[in-house]
């Protein structure tokens, strides 16, 4: 993580998306390591159960990762395509700490500063930095943070204000 001069995450195609999304943050960049850029976006959406929860015994994983109003953070990985259109190339389940701002490393790394649900407007108290796996993204290291704002700096290391 560096300090210093913020530059914000490149910008996404515009995409038409589901109108129960909210987008909270938003970065364009090959994340997935295959040479074409994603569109990587924070969302918050109605909060799903797995759906394997409805034979399951005992509660989900996820269950308490949803705020009062019954909303969940995710990331999503689009790939867009002509007419605002996208096609979805992976979104995860509900976040336990969800991410108020995520910016793309040159090297493909996923930087995203996390909040809580009960406070998803106060600064972020974690910068964390993840990588892709095939099916999802591997955490390579959390660190405390007070920031509202991340990007990268001129050497194209996270850096957040």
């Amino acid at each position: 993580m560096a300090a210093g001069r913020v530059q914000a995450p490149s910008a996404c195609p515009a995409l038409t998306l589901p109108p129960d999304w909210t987008v909270r943050g938003a970065a364009w960049g090959d994340v997935t390591g295959d040479g074409q850029p994603e569109c990587v976006l924070s969302v918050w959406r109605p909060w799903r159960d797995w759906p394997i929860g409805r034979w399951a015994a005992a509660p989900t994983p996820i269950m308490g990762n949803r705020d009062a109003r019954g909303r969940s953070a995710h990331i999503a990985v689009l790939r867009p395509l002509p007419g605002g259109r996208y096609r979805e190339l992976w979104v995860g389940s509900a976040l336990f700490q969800p991410v108020s701002g995520l910016t793309v490393r040159p090297d493909g790394t996923l930087a995203t500063l996390e909040v809580t649900y009960a406070a998803p407007q106060a600064p972020a108290h974690a910068l964390s930095e993840w990588r892709w796996t095939s099916f999802g993204f591997r955490l390579l290291r959390r660190v405390p943070v007070q920031a509202r704002e991340v990007g990268r700096d001129a050497r194209g290391w996270a850096a957040v204000r």
